[in-house]
């Protein structure tokens, strides 16, 4: 399968996995973005789909608004190499619900369970993550709904699983 092939592939899986209940009722007008063309009323960009390197967002056409997004990629064996660490391991450098009015109502949840999902079937053995709910990505949002740093740790630590352990890092 040429690379082309696997990033098409990917992005697919990714549609599949849907959208969350709490959402589902604007499912006609939320759209899978892996790209930046035609995101109005965001600072977020760099959106894409390459080779397990993945940052998509959800899009309301509706109202022209990104909803929530997520980053995630596979280390490359090398680069695990030389960081002397053995697991094989996804990094979450991004999840974020940017509406305030959608926070804690599931999105953030139902995305990390279909990340731990992909990452068993994918033989990856932890998920790594840099929870800092002060990360210059969020400085300009509005903080409404928004969790803590705490709330944040405590959120990883209790989707954590014997078959996908999640480690986070500060």
């Amino acid at each position: 399968m040429s690379e082309k092939q696997n990033n098409k592939t990917m992005e697919n899986m990714i549609i599949n996995w849907g959208l969350p209940d709490c959402i589902k009722e604007n499912e006609d007008y939320i759209v899978f973005k892996f790209d930046d063309k035609g995101l109005l009323n965001t600072k977020e960009r760099g959106y894409h789909c390459e080779d397990g390197n993945v940052k998509f967002c959800l899009y309301y056409k509706r109202n022209e608004k990104v909803l929530f997004s997520m980053d995630f990629y596979k280390r490359n064996q090398r680069i695990m190499e030389e960081l002397k660490r053995d697991k094989k391991e996804i990094n979450l450098e991004l999840l974020y619900v940017h509406d305030e009015s959608l926070r804690k109502i599931g999105i953030a949840s139902y995305y990390i369970e279909k990340l731990k999902y992909y990452a068993i079937q994918e033989g990856i053995e932890q998920i790594y993550v840099r929870a800092n709910a002060n990360a210059i990505n969020f400085k300009q949002d509005n903080k409404k709904n928004s969790l803590s740093q705490s709330e944040l740790e405590k959120f990883y630590k209790n989707r954590r699983s014997s078959e996908m352990p999640i480690v986070l890092f500060t």
